[in-house]
């Protein structure tokens, strides 16, 4: 398996956690431990892209569920693109090795 494939499945993992336990706003926001998460880069990365907010008592987390989408639709954005870009560069391979 790919880092990046490692990568996108923690990221998914992490947000099913987050929303099985209910931890969905400030109010239901819960301590990692009691959601088996570990605070690595993975996490800490969704911190810093506002999916995952620190709660109102210390060290615990809720899952900003619009940030979470948006995450989301970035992401299927970015293979979409990549997906196009690399059919391009295989039609435009085609007719130049037809010459």
């Amino acid at each position: 398996m790919s880092s990046e494939a490692y990568v996108i499945i923690k990221q998914n993992e992490y947000m099913r956690k987050f929303r099985n336990a209910g931890a969905a706003g400030a109010k239901t926001a819960q301590p990692l431990a009691e959601l088996r998460v570990k605070p690595d880069r993975i996490f800490r990365k969704l911190v810093d892209k506002g999916v995952f907010r620190p709660g109102p008592v210390p060290e615990t987390f809720y899952m900003d569920a619009g940030a979470a989408e948006d995450f989301i639709g970035a992401r299927r954005r970015r293979a979409y693109y990549m997906l196009l870009l690399i059919v391009i560069v295989a039609a435009v391979m085609f007719f130049l090795s037809r010459r």
